[in-house]
């Protein structure tokens, strides 16, 4: 990017000159200083649009892909090159528009092109929402594996847009997308059914109970429409977990536990069981063993894990853990896998009977991120109430969880205020930035796998003849 000598304000004093000034000696170290994000609202004449309404051209849904300099331009506008399924999706959400992720325009831009051989770049985080050039839509569904679509732009499309991960097998894709178009006819679970999961190892799981797990109970609980099944503690086995799934077919499905990460000396296997839920028995759950006794059929499932969702290219925390402490072992070694998704979520995404959608951490977590550790505040409440009560308030998924990834952009803030802190040399700012780095980047790392549009069923009060 080449940027002019001087820059001008939109300022005046007097007629006597134009508010110039050409930049700082030390300005280029000024744009460094933290990630200012901010929220664009779009106002239509005549009120503002339903957020929840991705059919409206001013919200939009879309599909990102990767690039192909292969295909031609107009194919590359229209999804030819897509999957079949997600050929018949496009097909079926007419006007909806391919964008494409190329690695040298990074998490700034998306390249759009158009059937008349035009390529427009619209920027992320300002462009205006919508299906019409220069736009892009509000809801997104990546296409592809985190190896062609990288999870940094999952993380940077989250902090303005509503985001999606599909990467399945053709035939399990083929399966997702007749559900999802049919808005799982035929296969709904109980939706007045909800199951909490959680194990009790150690301080780090005690935390995520407290935090997360009882929390989202007693949410669901406070609607009298709904039967919570709890199972906590000693009981937090794969076998309760499983009989309870098959006995009441629940339309969410929330787990906290560890997620696996080994073992460290075998990259083969620990790739196969990347994120699995650990039991009490400190076992990791069999996907086929799971589906053998129970089919998703619709359910929502929110796995908090480390790595419940994947891997990443390398790791956002290098630096930041102590050389040879079994964390940093585990943090390099889960990085070393390279990119990928976890096994339980393909699964249940692709089973005979999909569930609707997956929410799981990419990389593993911290205890740090879930609390403000001077005042003991918890910092995931926006995720419990993107759980409860705005997926049963029938918000998109992707619309449930929007306040929740407005918390990184406020969370970056902190972290640029901290910065110029440090700066300043005010006692403790080191501190604070690399506390809010950590929660910003932790918080990022939850991600939403399926489609971003679906919503959890229709309890019997929302129901109509």
């Amino acid at each position: 990017m080449k940027l002019p000598e001087s820059v001008e304000l939109s300022a005046f004093v007097d007629t006597s000159a134009a508010v110039t000034s050409t930049l700082d000696d030390d300005a280029s170290s000024w744009g460094l200083r933290g990630d200012m994000l901010r929220e664009q609202k779009l106002l239509a004449p005549g009120g503002p649009v339903d957020p929840s309404d991705w059919r409206h051209p001013d919200v939009g849904w879309g599909v990102v892909m990767a690039d192909d300099d292969a295909v031609s331009v107009a194919d590359r506008a229209a999804g030819a090159d897509a999957p079949a399924a997600v050929r018949r999706l496009l097909a079926a959400r007419h006007g909806s528009p391919v964008l494409r992720y190329r690695p040298e325009l990074g998490t700034d831009r998306l390249m759009r092109y158009g059937s008349d051989g035009s390529k427009q770049p619209p920027e992320i985080g300002v462009s205006v929402f919508g299906t019409g050039p220069g736009r892009i839509p509000r809801y997104l569904l990546i296409v592809g594996d985190p190896t062609v679509v990288p999870w940094r732009l999952q993380f940077a499309l989250n902090r303005r847009h509503l985001v999606g991960r599909i990467d399945l097998p053709d035939e399990a894709l083929e399966r997702y997308v007749d559900a999802l178009l049919t808005d799982w006819a035929g296969l709904e679970p109980d939706p007045g059914a909800a199951l909490v999961w959680s194990t009790d190892h150690d301080s780090m799981t005690q935390k995520m109970d407290v935090t997360v797990a009882i929390q989202v109970d007693a949410a669901l609980r406070s609607d009298a429409e709904l039967t919570v099944r709890r199972i906590s503690g000693a009981g937090a086995t794969h076998a309760a977990l499983r009989d309870a799934l098959a006995a009441s077919h629940p339309a969410l499905v929330v787990t906290s536990s560890h997620g696996m990460t080994g073992p460290l000396e075998d990259p083969v296997a620990m790739r196969a069981t990347l994120g699995l839920p650990v039991d009490q028995d400190h076992e990791a759950l069999d996907p086929l063993a799971l589906l053998g006794s129970w089919q998703p059929g619709g359910s929502i499932w929110f796995a908090q894990a480390c790595c419940s969702a994947g891997s990443n290219l390398g790791t956002s925390y290098d630096g930041l853990l102590a050389e040879g402490s079994l964390a940093k072992r585990v943090v390099d070694g889960v990085a070393s896998l390279g990119p990928q998704l976890s096994p339980l979520p393909q699964a249940l995404l692709g089973a005979d009977q999909p569930l609707r959608a997956f929410m799981g951490h990419v990389e593993p977590t911290f205890d740090w991120t879930l609390f403000i550790p001077d005042t003991g505040q918890h910092v995931v409440t926006e995720l419990v109430r993107g759980v409860y009560p705005r997926l049963f308030q029938r918000q998109p998924i992707g619309l449930a969880l929007a306040d929740y990834y407005a918390g990184v952009g406020a969370l970056y803030g902190k972290l640029s205020d901290a910065h110029n802190d440090v700066d300043a040399a005010v006692p403790g700012a080191r501190d604070r930035a690399m506390y809010f780095k950590l929660t910003a980047l932790d918080r990022e790392s939850l991600v939403l796998l399926g489609d971003p549009t679906v919503m959890a069923p229709l309890l019997p009060s929302q129901q109509t003849d």
